[in-house]
């Protein structure tokens, strides 16, 4: 039954939830008024009760004659309710008076009037009536009431009948116990209060928890790695809709990108035979600028093919993390570059290590200062340590810098434009920066490109601080310190 009903439609379910309630608290409502009205010395009878003692005083006050009140106590005695008219002396405290809370007396005592005086007897100077509840009527006179500790089955009519000026449809105050005014008051909040706890808790737990996991899985999901179904297909009928539908989608984009792929492997995969046999022709060429011009075309169509495949390829992705050592990994690729000619220095700490893809990330760094030497004299590589314990790499040059619409166009793949750092001599498909923007991404950092003054372009890359140093506190970097490498 439960889980028809979880799954079920969210609409069904939300009516259920605000409707069942209600109908519940109708239906206990009107079994307890049921209890309440049959109980012996429920509140009923004694707010009653207590009802026709402040009328029998009024109409005893407002009567003109002897006669006139005698009528009033007589009526009032036939309606089950004895009383005795008594001096004021009886309003005073008995001594080692002692009566229980559950008396009759009690309860009518506590649905008075607060301006009325009240006491407890043992008995009436008469001795005609014993255990009585004394009303003050004036200075000199009271009235002596014994309540039925049983209510008539005529008590009502009766009472109508002999106090018609004062029905007991109203509602006075309620006792010191519980009244059904206070039952009423309770249910009406209940009806108020449950439906909107029960929906409450219905949104957090069917609809907003799911969203979230959603959210969760959308977030850490990959185009071509983890689960092909990863949301949960279950919970309300719309929850299932909705998470089959995300499925459906993840599934088409999958195949979508393994069909690019394949494609592209394709395509660079068989470009590499002919491009070898235009290599063997051109190296039998007897025209040395001729030769120079082809090998030259034909090396930057096996970059473009490269490139392509290295964007192409899992190998980054699979890669394991591990602790590495950044000045050492940075030092080794400032030190490729300077073997052959270029100007790359590195600064910063001498140790630091940090839990990354260290192949991944030394292939982001070389992609930077490659980019940085074809446009510029020179490249500084340098590690900063921030206060957060995030970790900074920049490639720093004195090239011509980008333009800021391009800072971030020229990090989308395949993405290249006509300005100094793009010019006719740059040769490629646009995938260096792409493949650093992956790489960066991968380990839960950022990149970005930045001018510097008064020329020049820093490319900064911010990662978190994952990575704590293996010997302690993070090391410092030293001012002004710039290490040469070659």
């Amino acid at each position: 039954m439960f889980r028809r009903f979880r799954g079920g439609s969210i609409r069904r379910q939300i009516a259920a939830l605000a409707v069942g309630p209600v109908i519940c608290l109708v239906i206990l409502g009107t079994i307890s008024e049921v209890l309440l009205g049959n109980y012996p010395e429920s509140v009923s009878y004694a707010r009653a009760t207590a009802l026709k003692i402040e009328t029998v005083v009024d109409q005893v006050k407002a009567s003109t004659s002897a006669e006139q009140t005698a009528a009033i106590l007589n009526a009032t005695s036939r309606t089950g309710l004895q009383v005795e008219e008594v001096s004021a002396a009886e309003l005073l405290p008995e001594p080692d008076m002692d009566i229980s809370f559950e008396d009759v007396r009690h309860h009518v005592q506590n649905n008075m009037p607060a301006t009325f005086a009240t006491a407890f007897r043992t008995e009436t100077s008469s001795g005609k009536l014993h255990n009585v509840l004394v009303v003050g009527i004036d200075d000199d006179r009271a009235l002596a009431f014994l309540p039925a500790s049983t209510p008539p089955d005529d008590w009502i009519s009766d009472l109508e009948k002999t106090l018609p000026s004062r029905p007991l449809s109203a509602s006075p105050p309620a006792d010191g116990w519980i009244s059904d005014q206070q039952v009423s008051v309770v249910l009406q909040l209940l009806g108020l209060v449950l439906p909107v706890v029960l929906l409450s808790l219905y949104a957090a737990r069917v609809i907003a928890a799911p969203l979230l996991e959603f959210a969760k899985a959308a977030e850490t999901l990959r185009p071509d790695e983890g689960p092909d179904r990863p949301f949960d297909e279950s919970g309300a009928a719309e929850i299932r809709t909705l998470a089959k539908s995300l499925n459906d989608m993840r599934s088409r984009v999958r195949h979508m990108i393994d069909d690019r792929t394949r494609m592209l492997r394709a395509i660079s995969h068989d470009l590499r035979t002919p491009l070898t046999r235009l290599r063997l022709r051109a190296e039998r060429s007897t025209q040395p600028e001729l030769k120079a011009a082809l090998l030259k075309d034909i090396s930057a169509l096996s970059d473009m093919i490269n490139d392509t495949l290295t964007y192409l390829s899992k190998e980054m992705a699979s890669e394991k993390p591990v602790n590495a050592d950044l000045p050492s990994l940075l030092t080794t690729v400032c030190n490729d570059f300077s073997d052959i000619g270029f100007n790359v220095a590195y600064a910063g700490p001498e140790r630091f290590a940090y839990r990354c893809k260290p192949r991944s990330l030394a292939r982001a760094v070389t992609n930077l200062v490659e980019n940085s030497t074809k446009f510029a004299g020179e490249a500084v590589v340098e590690l900063s340590i921030l206060d957060t314990g995030a970790v900074r790499i920049s490639v720093i040059d004195d090239g011509p810098g980008l333009l800021g619409n391009l800072r971030t166009l020229v990090l989308e793949p395949f993405f290249k434009a006509d300005t100094a750092r793009t010019s006719a001599n740059r040769s490629g498909f646009g995938l260096g920066l792409s493949i650093v923007d992956d790489i960066v991404r991968a380990h839960g950092g950022t990149i970005v490109l930045l001018n510097k003054a008064p020329h020049g372009l820093v490319a900064q890359m911010d990662f978190p601080a994952k990575g704590e140093a293996e010997n302690g506190a993070a090391p410092q970097k030293p001012a002004g310190a710039l290490a040469k490498t070659g």
